[in-house]
């Protein structure tokens, strides 16, 4: 698809006066999949060099902390580094997890010192240096909310523990919850998402107060898996890591699927993720190898696969809405060429042109919508051989009402899961010629340019004319004397047949059936 210029129409369908975007699934799609580096070691976190700069990536592993540009890698460390942050452009602090401290390096001048916990000695101890105990620590992050100090997974503690700069000084932020935490990733400044025991992510949240509450956001605590879906519903297998593509939305890195995965907190779905711009983009793509890391550079993707680290780039996101906002405004929509194709209700027409793009935030589009004054209805139509002149007896109507009653809950019986006649929707009939016509109104609406009812009906209306209770409208009533009610057959013997009924889009119109037009 083009984004640089193009006119797109989409078909939206109107639920009342509901003008909320509703995202049924989501998926991600990369359409460029390349080797950046062979690292020969796994790779347990990434981050952008702020001291090297250049594009340089700073990277953590089982063989040490390493600085590369995709041509040349230098080893700064040789330790086994689980995870690091920067500090500053100067500064980055190391998780040192088997020795169950952290250490921080002064990249300037390679002073290397302990910050927090008693390098070689595991524990649980709420303490500066060097007295404070960790229990093989595995993920650090800047506290966003405080500067001055770092969050830390105490993995084999079940905590997460708040660590001073300055003094090292450690203290328990809270411990319910989690099992075996690992990795981080912010959601928000009052919000950060943990990785548990390989197979499930919780949510920790700061109240403006300070008191500290957490809970399950995806996967399980007690079952591994592979499923995207509903949060709830969907499994992961080792959670390697978590990184952010957008406000809310996030990728995460389902290491022993060997798949990529989007979570979606806006609409709470997990979506997959495809790397060879698989259309549509379905199931997950099954990566060369499990995934231990990931990370965004200006819209490239970075992700550390056992011994090498490949580049992602071209993301395409796939939504697919089933409600737009009428008149005109700005939106926000993600669109790729499937979802033009996907067969939708509607009542209008939208015109969306793309007039903004970025990696960092969804696209901004610019929508009209034009409503049709002339929309039609699946219905269906039977004709029944009746005297006009009694549909003015006021008393009579009761009965026909009655009748038109019957036989849509038959047809609703018939129809199963294959239509709907809505509860609120009340059969439409017209007499002429005493041939009394009804039309049994279905929720599925089409454009006036829409001449035939649309194909894949037949077996339910081979269903409602085999039904003896179609024969006749059965009004008959003691007080009202006429031969018959007997319903009227087609050129292919049907008593009943899928029809358009022809109504306005604007209630306080009327339709005129002659002109095909509403006034």
């Amino acid at each position: 698809m083009d984004y640089k210029s193009v006119l797109l129409v989409i078909i939206g369908m109107f639920l009342g006066k509901t003008d909320a975007l509703q995202n049924l699934e989501l998926s991600l799609s990369y359409t460029n999949f390349e080797l950046f580096l062979k690292t020969h070691y796994p790779v347990y976190h990434m981050e952008p060099d702020t001291f090297k700069g250049n594009d340089s990536l700073l990277i953590g592993g089982s063989r040490g902390l390493e600085t590369t540009d995709g041509q040349t890698t230098t080893r700064i460390l040789r330790i086994f580094v689980s995870s690091f942050t920067q500090l500053n452009r100067t500064h980055v602090v190391v998780v040192h997890r088997f020795e169950h401290c952290l250490k921080i390096l002064n990249r300037e001048n390679g002073n290397f010192q302990t910050l927090a916990g008693t390098c070689g000695y595991s524990g649980y101890t709420e303490k500066g240096v060097p007295s404070g105990q960790h229990f093989k620590p595995f993920g650090v992050q800047l506290d966003i909310r405080n500067p001055g100090k770092l969050i830390v997974t105490d993995t084999y503690n079940h905590a997460l523990v708040s660590v001073d700069v300055q003094s090292g000084q450690l203290h328990t932020i809270t411990k319910s919850g989690f099992k075996e935490p690992s990795s981080l990733q912010w959601a928000n400044k009052q919000q950060v998402f943990v990785i548990n025991y390989h197979s499930y992510i919780s949510q920790v949240n700061w109240s403006n107060t300070g008191s500290v509450e957490s809970h399950v956001v995806t996967g399980s605590p007690t079952i591994q898996g592979d499923a995207i879906g509903k949060m709830e519903q969907a499994l992961f297998d080792t959670v390697a890591g978590v990184e952010k593509l957008r406000d809310n939305i996030y990728l995460v890195a389902d290491s022993k699927n060997r798949k990529l995965k989007l979570l979606d907190m806006n609409q709470q779905v997990v979506g997959a993720v495809c790397v060879r711009g698989e259309k549509p983009c379905s199931v997950s793509s099954v990566l060369p190898r499990e995934p231990t890391s990931l990370v965004e550079i200006e819209g490239k993707m970075y992700v550390a696969m056992h011994n090498n680290i490949y580049k992602l780039t071209g993301e395409s996101f796939a939504c697919k809405y089933v409600s737009l906002p009428s008149g005109e405004g700005r939106i926000q929509l993600r669109l790729t060429e499937p979802q033009l194709q996907s067969p939708v209700q509607h009542l209008g027409q939208v015109h969306v042109e793309q007039i903004a793009q970025s990696p960092y935030s969804t696209c901004t589009y610019h929508s009209t919508v034009e409503d049709f004054p002339v929309t039609r209805r699946l219905s269906f139509r039977a004709k029944f051989n009746l005297p006009c002149s009694l549909m003015a007896e006021h008393g009579f109507k009761f009965y026909v009402k009655a009748a038109f009653r019957q036989k849509k809950k038959i047809i609703q019986e018939l129809c199963g899961k294959d239509c709907t006649l809505p509860l609120n929707l009340e059969p439409q009939s017209n007499c002429e010629n005493d041939t009394l016509t009804v039309y049994w109104l279905t929720s599925r609406i089409h454009l006036a340019d829409m001449e035939e009812p649309p194909e894949g009906m037949k077996k339910v209306t081979e269903q409602i004319n085999q039904s003896s209770l179609m024969t006749s409208l059965g009004s008959h009533d003691s007080s009202y004397s006429f031969d018959t009610d007997s319903a009227q057959t087609n050129t292919s013997r049907d008593m009943v047949e899928v029809a358009l009924f022809s109504t306005c889009t604007d209630p306080s119109q009327s339709y005129d059936s002659n002109t095909d037009s509403c006034s």
